[in-house]
């Protein structure tokens, strides 16, 4: 990796810019040199094996992204003001497979209006409709065959695509629809690799010459590599440093170079 053909922004401690700039800045160039020189074992950083999927430095179980998929979200499975016949149910909306067939029948048997917005209707219907019917089992059609079966319900249905290990690219997009979007235990919602996080957690008073001695452990390759980010690092955090900050706060990174592509 060259770093003299990444666009790095050069900081004039005349003009620094937004505060919030300039921190951000500091956090996306951390995890820009911890990708270039944290797996060597330099200084205070290591890393194992698993980071070796995480090329820049983003976390490798949220791939940078800060979060992960949480459980499923019923709330944004149905759309009250539709009717079942309009998509009210958004898993199965536009679709004609075999789950649709029963939620015609069950809408029958249990007197839900197939044209009716949901939201106009008893609100045990949508309960139905999200989390299953076990009192009795529904008969329907599906590819000139004749089923008999419990209703689910869309909460299921999911969750068992999901737990499965669907690999069908439709299921994927709706899992990750329906689902809550968490905090990455792993990063903690930093979007770097664990290893990474003790150097950007230490007080500036240590990080700074935490990164003015880096250069002395480096060989000559990827002080060549690197010496261009430290540069800029240690600009930034003498600003820091000398306005007074004492630690750099917690930022989601969105680092301008993995949006180069």
């Amino acid at each position: 990796m060259d770093s003299m053909k990444l666009p790095l922004k050069k900081f004039n401690a005349k003009r620094p810019g937004a505060l919030i700039g300039t921190i951000t800045e500091v956090s996306e160039y951390l995890r820009l040199l911890y990708a270039m020189v944290g797996k060597s074992g330099h200084g205070s950083w290591t890393s194992p094996d698993s980071s070796e999927n995480s090329l820049d430095g983003a976390c490798f179980s949220c791939n940078g992204t800060g979060t992960v998929l949480g459980d499923i979200d019923p709330s944004r499975m149905t759309v009250p003001e539709l009717s079942l016949k309009h998509g009210a149910m958004l898993l199965w909306a536009g679709t004609h497979c075999g789950p649709v067939e029963m939620i015609k029948q069950l809408a029958k048997m249990i007197g839900i209006d197939f044209v009716r917005p949901l939201a106009e209707q008893d609100k045990r219907f949508t309960d139905i409709l999200l989390y299953g019917y076990d009192n009795e089992p529904v008969s329907y059609i599906h590819k000139n065959k004749q089923m008999k079966g419990f209703y689910r319900g869309c909460v299921f249905d999911l969750r068992q695509m999901r737990d499965a290990g669907t690999t069908s690219w439709g299921n994927l997009r709706a899992i990750h629809f329906f689902s809550h979007q968490v905090k990455c235990p792993e990063c903690n919602g930093s979007e770097l690799v664990p290893e990474s996080l003790p150097i950007t957690r230490l007080p500036i008073s240590e990080l700074l010459p935490f990164i003015q001695n880096l250069p002395s452990s480096l060989d000559d390759r990827d002080l060549k590599i690197s010496s261009e980010v430290i540069d800029e690092i240690e600009l930034r955090l003498i600003y820091l440093k000398k306005i007074g900050l004492k630690a750099l706060p917690s930022v989601n990174v969105n680092p301008f170079f993995t949006q180069l592509g």
